[in-house]
């Protein structure tokens, strides 16, 4: 054998007892559990004594793909005992892709995603994209974005698809789901994805079901006209295709809402058999776009398109009306977020809220947003604030407590990784959870099922997620009472604490607690065995 991990408490993913033993790892798996095992056949015995062992933890909702393409290395994830990610969520990808599109999409995403066109290769097909994420510091698993499938098929226009365009969408995402693709995602606030009506999503995701992949969802935002609306087409979306469903970022948010009634829209088609599942991620304030600000009309077309509307004096009014009108519905009436710029990482408007940069520059707040996005060629995000009261602090965490102990919420960190300033979901989400459910007495092995097998359930990540031989050699060592996020909104990429090794494909990527440089990473295609 190449590796023994001897002696630590082996916590093994499937929500079963822990108990203590061995290890052993051949190449990229293991080989075999249990008590005592003959060190003398290894090259080398780790003493994982007074240590949890454990599956390497799933992240199943990032968007660090472009980052992992730049940099390869994926520490923020590696410090909490990740293996293995999940990209493409929310509709933002950029698999499939035209050539001559490719530039535009990463020019109007790169207030999220940071403008790496000049790292990057390029590529055409979701395969191509796949084969690049081979040799990352994580396993990397990627569903396909709606929003790439709209720019294969109709580019950035703001148009309603006839019958003969949702006929090619679904042979394009077919092609995706043979060429890997482990599941489907929307995010109807952001375009082009938020132009489609529910018969596109309905046809795309007939194709999707036949396949079995996972249909994300990142819900239309709610216009307040007609009560969780959103959230209803989700289900019927679900109800008439038959496709598995996971409900993204899906928590509460006020003192108002019980956490029950977030199970309300979809009570009818769990009671028909069909799969939903659901996903948070540890914080009360969210991140994103802050393009997404823009109304849908102003946003159709390139990036240059994009950039003259924004600085047309004849559009100005109309414009200025409809971004107050949006702006409300991401950040509410105290509108508290702060910037986070990926173009400037010096700029004088970082971290300071749009209220207080609006405020110095004589501004209202839609102006502001124009300005910024205007100046910075629209790399622009944003990141909300934790000022909540003690009540409704107290009362938020509850309700993620009583979500987390559900048997179909996981946990997704939503990592945006780029800008310096980011949210410290990205750094912190795994170990944050951890930490908060072992403070609440939540059994081990519950906390790591939710981390470990549940995602390689929901996204069929063959292999992975479980500790027995056969299984790939993704293991985590972790000093498990001392496991603690440590990012904060002011120093958001301090790194996690207490995970000691995490060995990816039987090879370590962190050792006592550093980073190796061993890209150990796999892209993980659909049915991949």
């Amino acid at each position: 054998m190449d590796i023994l991990i001897k002696g630590g408490l082996i916590v093994d993913g499937t929500g079963e007892k822990p108990f203590y033993g061995d290890i052993a790892i051949d190449r990229d798996m293991i080989t075999e559990i249990g008590e005592n095992l003959d060190a003398s056949k290894a090259r080398k015995v780790v003493d994982a004594k007074g240590l949890t062992v454990t599956p390497g933890f799933i992240d199943g909702h990032t968007h660090s793909e472009l980052n992992i393409l730049k940099n390869r290395q994926h520490p923020n994830a590696l410090y909490q005992g990740i293996s293995t990610v999940v990209t493409g969520q929310c509709g933002l990808g950029f698999a499939p892709m035209k050539p001559e599109q490719f530039e535009d999409s990463i020019k109007i995403n790169s207030g999220i995603f940071g403008d790496y066109r000049h790292y990057l290769k390029g590529w055409t097909t979701f395969g191509e994209f796949l084969d690049q994420l081979d040799g990352s510091g994580v396993n990397v698993a990627a569903n396909v974005s709606h929003n790439a499938i709209r720019q294969m098929v109709t580019g950035f226009k703001n148009v309603v698809w006839s019958e003969k365009e949702r006929r090619e969408a679904q042979e394009v995402i077919r092609q995706t789901m043979k060429e890997g693709a482990v599941g489907f995602s929307v995010g109807l606030s952001y375009y082009p994805g938020g132009y489609s009506d529910t018969e596109e999503l309905i046809a795309l995701c007939q194709i999707v079901q036949e396949y079995d992949g996972l249909f994300c969802v990142h819900q239309r935002l709610d216009d307040g006209q007609v009560p969780l609306r959103p959230r209803y087409e989700a289900a019927e979306i679900a109800r008439k295709t038959g496709v598995r469903l996971n409900m993204l970022h899906y928590r509460t948010g006020s003192m108002e809402e019980d956490y029950r009634t977030l199970f309300e829209p979809f009570k009818d088609i769990e009671a028909a058999g069909n799969k939903v599942y659901y996903e948070y991620y540890p914080y009360m304030v969210g991140a994103g776009l802050v393009l997404a600000l823009v109304p849908g009309w102003a946003q159709q077309g390139s990036y240059a398109e994009i950039m003259e509307r924004l600085t047309s004096k004849e559009l100005r009014g109309k414009l200025l009306k409809d971004m107050d009108e949006r702006h409300k519905y991401f950040f509410g009436p105290d509108q508290t977020a702060t910037v986070i710029l990926t173009k400037d990482p010096y700029s004088r408007d970082l971290g300071k809220t749009f209220a207080r940069i609006s405020e110095e520059n004589h501004e209202t707040f839609s102006e502001t947003i124009i300005r910024l996005l205007v100046e910075n060629e629209l790399q622009v995000g944003f990141a909300g604030v934790e000022n909540q009261s003690e009540e409704l602090k107290k009362k938020l965490y509850d309700d993620q407590y009583k979500l987390f102990m559900d048997d179909r919420y996981t946990i997704g960190s939503d990592t945006i990784p780029a800008g310096m300033l980011c949210h410290p979901r990205g750094f912190g989400s795994f170990a944050r959870i951890i930490a908060y459910m072992r403070e609440r007495n939540v059994p081990v092995e519950y906390i790591v099922k939710k981390l470990t097998s549940m995602p390689a359930e929901m996204y069929h990540l063959e292999g992975r997620g479980v500790l027995k031989a056969g299984m790939k050699a993704d293991i985590c060592l972790m000093d498990y009472e001392n496991v603690k996020d440590q990012a904060t909104f002011e120093d958001p990429r301090q790194r996690a604490t207490g995970v000691e090794a995490l060995y990816i494909n039987g090879l370590p990527a962190l050792e006592h607690g550093n980073i190796t440089g061993i890209l150990a990473g796999h892209a993980l295609r659909r049915g991949e065995k």
